[in-house]
């Protein structure tokens, strides 16, 4: 029987060389729940990790198919957590979403079994309260995700915390990755499913070497129910199947805050299941999806009635779509006048989604997801005589597309290619955006592999880079003469990319101007401006020049003035300031900032001090500075050049960025020193 394991990506290896082994003060969890140790009980701090609030003494899942007039996947959870300080009181609040959507004609997921309890150490007894039916909720979010909540009562510093559940779903072709690591320490993690042999699989386990894993053949029992004339019989059986067991312990603690990680749960140790076919007794193996073309078929075959009928969705803004254009525009005038033809008439509601059930809806409420929008948006380009596709993906916050196999489960949402025939390529826009700007896409759809649905396109070339689209630049030249403890002069400043697109955003919601970039003391008397200009294309957002006159006071001490050679500082705080990094460091794009700045300087005055020019990069070039200073009697030039070529930098290049950063700061806040003759 065909069985696909893969376990070598990126990620796997990454997360094998990363995690330090947990050492020092660890401790035996009792694995039996209801009966936390008196060790447990009595634990006061975790030596591994002090800083942890508290820790996972266990968490064990197991996931069986029953089937009873078919399948159905039930998994039961069993966690026990340690509160080691006050702000690990919290934990006793917990959240659990699961899929339940309003239409009840679609699979659901429901919750049940709940139970839990608080265990302290008070006189040497321990003292439980378990959990109260009054104390659990079950709430709807949206039409499609419910909120089981509950809070374990008297819980305190010293706590140990207690809960159980098992959620029942219909959804057996996608079974939820189970993580073994998590925000807080995990002393042992255990996850037991079994699968019957009808359903082909592929588990990956990323992080590998922190995971023991196991298996072995068994079965599950089956009971099928047949009519006899008036009554129903029911006919018990055995189906094959294979019983897998993965362990973990003494993991790291992965923080979901931390900052310059678009998805810390990429980089958890973890188990994940993709369903790849059916291979039931008596018929043909039937791939769910084999490789990436057979989920380009199955999301674009016309009788899907969710993705595949919708890309043929006449436009339903003929009328205005007419009266908008003119023979004259440019291809990207053309696809610029689809996108304001859509938003005029309909709204984006703030959600990201792949599918849609009925257009019509969508239309008559006027809003709906990106997906909803982009259905229409590509047939309001057709009628402009524009050829597009969906680029599906998934999104930088919902975690990592794993491209080396097929995953139908992975993608939540796409965006739109329009093919232009001068160039022979492609632009890049979704209907989220809030500008217009071809290939500057909202930074959440910014992968780095994203697969465009189009016939036209081989496989080698499906495959998509929605980062570097576009050159992000930002550009600034100053003109400038210090007199009087003053600085006076011109600013010139230009963006481009998404450097203009982030800029302009940020404009439209503070709804008033503002400068490009504005110095740290600006709005004090020791900054003033005027003769704002700004222009930019109302055919291209990723552009836009900006120039105004300054005057800006300069610091005076003891007859000594100090000047800033660059006026305007590009950085002032190193965010890099832990001793060490776990994860990678993920920069939202690559950009290049370049400064020119000539200065006068005053009469009367001598330069006793002055920044020496400072060049630095990183071993492979990826990240680099330059900062070249001249002097020619009282004139100084600087060319400052910031460049990071790249999104994303490994920790093993952390102290270097650490460094790098530290450095240009520095170089940021160098002053020339002028002595009064």
């Amino acid at each position: 029987m065909k069985r696909l394991f893969i376990f070598s990506t990126f990620l796997l290896l990454l997360l094998s060389t990363t995690f330090p082994q947990q050492s020092g003060n660890t401790i035996k969890p009792n694995l039996k729940y209801g009966k936390p140790s008196k060790e447990e009980l009595s634990l006061n701090s975790y030596a591994p990790d002090t800083t942890a609030t508290a820790i996972y003494l266990f968490r064990m899942g197991e996931s069986k198919f029953v089937y009873k007039d078919g399948f159905q996947l039930v998994t039961e959870h069993w966690v026990r957590i340690k509160v080691l300080k006050p702000q690990g009181v919290s934990y006793a609040d917990v959240t659990i979403p699961y899929y339940s959507p309003s239409d009840k004609d679609r699979g659901q997921e429901r919750a049940s079994e709940i139970n839990g309890c608080s265990y302290h150490l008070e006189n040497g007894q321990c003292i439980e309260t378990p959990l109260k039916r009054d104390h659990i909720s079950d709430e709807r979010v949206n039409q499609h995700i419910r909120l089981l909540k509950f809070s374990i009562p008297s819980v305190k510093v010293g706590s140990v915390i207690e809960y159980h559940y098992k959620l029942y779903s219909d959804y057996f072709a996608h079974i939820d990755n189970w993580m073994m690591q998590d925000e807080l320490p995990m002393i042992y993690n255990q996850y037991k499913i079994t699968i019957p042999h009808a359903y082909i699989y592929n588990i990956e386990l990323r992080g590998k070497d922190w995971i023991t894993s196991k298996a072995k053949e068994t079965s599950i029992h089956g009971t099928t129910t047949q009519q006899s004339g008036i009554a129903k019989i029911a006919e018990d059986f055995s189906i094959p199947s294979r019983e897998m067991t993965f362990t973990s312990q003494n993991l790291p603690a992965i923080r979901q805050d931390e900052s310059y990680c678009w998805c810390p749960e990429d980089y958890k140790i973890q188990v994940s299941f993709d369903l790849q076919g059916t291979h039931f007794p008596g018929r043909e193996y039937e791939p769910f999806s084999e490789e990436w073309k057979d989920v380009d078929k199955q999301l674009t075959k016309p009788e899907d009635e969710l993705f595949g009928k919708h890309l043929s969705f006449n436009n339903p803004f003929k009328e205005e779509a007419i009266a908008a254009f003119t023979s004259e525009m440019t291809f990207e005038q053309k696809v610029i006048t689809a996108f304001r033809v859509l938003k005029q008439k309909l709204s984006w509601n703030g959600r990201y989604e792949l599918y849609n059930r009925d257009l019509n809806k969508v239309i008559k409420a006027g809003n709906g997801s990106n997906a909803d929008l982009n259905f229409i948006l590509m047939g309001i380009l057709k009628d402009y005589g524009i050829r597009s596709y969906p680029v599906v993906l998934s999104r930088r916050s919902t975690g990592v597309l794993p491209f080396n196999f097929p995953s139908l489960q992975k993608l939540n949402t796409f965006l739109v290619a329009a093919y232009n025939n001068d160039t022979q390529g492609y632009v890049y826009l979704d209907s989220s955006m809030e500008l217009p700007a071809l290939n500057a896409l909202p930074l959440d759809l910014c992968v780095n592999k994203a697969r465009i649905l189009s016939p036209d396109e081989p496989e080698e070339k499906k495959w998509v880079d929605l980062i570097n689209l576009s050159s992000n630049v930002a550009f600034m030249q100053i003109n400038a003469t210090v007199q009087d403890g003053q600085i006076r002069g011109h600013r010139m400043t230009q963006l481009q990319g998404q450097e203009a697109v982030e800029y302009q955003k940020k404009q439209l919601r503070q709804k008033k101007d503002s400068l490009i970039f504005t110095p740290s003391d600006a709005g004090k008397e020791k900054f003033a401006f005027k003769n704002l200009k700004q222009e930019n294309d109302a055919y291209d957002p990723t552009q836009i020049k900006e120039e105004f006159d300054f005057l800006m006071d300069t610091e005076t001490t003891g007859g000594r003035l100090y000047v800033n050679p660059m006026v305007f500082p590009q950085l002032e705080r190193n965010p890099f300031i832990q001793t060490e990094r776990i994860l990678p460091v993920e920069f939202q794009y690559p950009y290049k900032y370049n400064l020119v700045c000539t200065l006068m300087l005053p009469d009367g005055y001598e330069v006793e001090e002055i920044p020496e020019s400072y060049s630095v990069r990183t071993d492979d070039g990826k990240l680099q500075c330059r900062y070249m200073i001249q002097r020619t009697d009282n004139k100084v030039v600087l060319n400052y050049v910031f460049q990071l070529r790249t999104h994303i930098l490994l920790p093993d290049q952390y102290s270097q960025l650490q460094d790098i950063w530290t450095k240009v700061i520095e170089k940021n806040q160098a002053l020339i020193v002028l002595k009064k003759i």
